[in-house]
């Protein structure tokens, strides 16, 4: 479940005081740091479900602005990949090296970015707003460190976030092959599953790679192969 605490509902009354007092509230709950963190990012959401006006009034003067630093600004910057093979590229051309895993949890010193605290926070009204800001996103995403969302949420038990957003690999070996991570240094999806030590986020792997394994889309001499080699 979401970690975050909800809002007092007495905060939905700021549509009472002047604009620039309003602002300056809301770059408060933004924070100083450029890094937009799940925690501020909450806060927000939260903050616009206290009063429909000052929602209005949120999404109209301040979450449009192109100011520096500004709230729009930190969304675009979130760094994500579309896939694993996008995520891949990226961080070779930006010369990372292939033998270096980000933690799963974000830079030393840093800690996890918007949307890898959203999926380590299983908050899905967060993940759900997020996907309104920007491009749809989906499981088979990476975040910043080349971490697919899935493995994120498995590695968190984050269980509604799967529950809601979850679809399924194209083939078992998304699951059990090669790496949750797009330098292909890390464990598997399976492996990171197991890391979490929680029997549930293990559970869920291997219900979804059953459903892999039962669907019309896998031969059924690829299964068979697999069968013999238990």
């Amino acid at each position: 479940m979401c970690h975050q605490k909800p809002l007092d509902p007495a905060l939905g009354n700021l549509g009472v005081f002047p604009p620039e007092i309003i602002l300056n509230i809301l770059d408060e709950f933004l924070g100083s740091s450029p890094r937009l963190t799940h925690e501020n990012f909450h806060s927000i959401n939260q903050l616009m479900k206290t009063n429909k006006t000052l929602a209005e009034y949120i999404k109209l003067h301040w979450m449009d602005s192109n100011a520096s630093n500004s709230f729009k600004q930190r969304v675009n910057a979130v760094q994500w990949y579309p896939n694993i093979d996008a995520a891949n590229a990226a961080l070779t051309l930006q010369g990372v090296d292939p033998d270096y895993v980000m933690p799963i949890e974000g830079p030393p010193g840093l800690g996890p970015d918007l949307i890898t605290g959203i999926i380590l926070n299983d908050c899905t009204d967060c993940f759900e707003w997020f996907n309104k800001m920007l491009p749809a996103t989906h499981m088979r995403c990476c975040n910043e460190g080349g971490w697919s969302f899935r493995s994120l949420a498995l590695y968190a038990n984050a269980g509604k976030v799967l529950d809601r957003y979850s679809d399924l690999p194209h083939k078992s070996s998304d699951f059990i092959a090669g790496s949750a991570n797009a330098t292909g240094a890390g464990p598997s999806v399976l492996g990171v599953s197991a890391s979490s030590r929680n029997p549930s986020s293990f559970a869920k792997v291997l219900k979804q790679m059953q459903m892999v394994l039962s669907g019309p889309g896998f031969q059924k001499s690829h299964r068979d192969s697999l069968v013999r080699n238990d």
